[in-house]
């Protein structure tokens, strides 16, 4: 099955990422999305304290599989997510007009900038590049008669 409709481009990424005419507060969502192992509805669930900025960790407290747990982020979402907190202690970690962000407005200005491509596309895409980095990487070991 051709799955190359549902991958997004470091280029394309990188562009919305940057795009200034998008506010904060979805790019940081679309970042989250792009660089950790978070989904969609978990990241618009974050309180400001579900952030543990300086461990670079988020805690989901409304997991797919109904657990609490944490996930690692990258020094650049972490960055992004203190400049987007400022001094709130409380409250939705991502609003627009003062409300919780929707899955809606952070899907339809994901196509918008991308040219249709789906807000699934930075998971989906990640994914496939982690897949690829196990295979190069257990290939490399097996190369060099090391066992995974």
């Amino acid at each position: 099955m051709d799955t190359t409709h549902l991958l997004v481009t470091d280029l394309e990424v990188d562009s919305a990422l940057a795009n200034p005419a998008v506010p904060a507060a979805v790019r940081a969502v679309w970042q989250l999305l792009w660089e950790s192992e978070v989904r969609l509805d978990e990241v618009l669930a974050f309180d400001v304290p579900d952030a543990e900025l300086d461990d670079r960790l988020v805690v989901i407290r409304h997991a797919k599989e109904g657990d609490v747990y944490e996930a690692g982020i990258t020094a650049s979402a972490a960055n992004a997510l203190r400049e987007l907190i400022g001094s709130r202690t409380d409250g939705p970690l991502f609003t627009l007009g003062g409300r919780r962000l929707t899955k809606g407005e952070v899907a339809t200005a994901f196509r918008e900038v991308t040219g249709g491509r789906t807000i699934h596309a930075l998971q989906f895409t990640r994914q496939r590049k982690e897949q690829g980095s196990a295979l190069l990487g257990s290939t490399a070991d097996q190369a060099e008669g090391k066992t995974t």
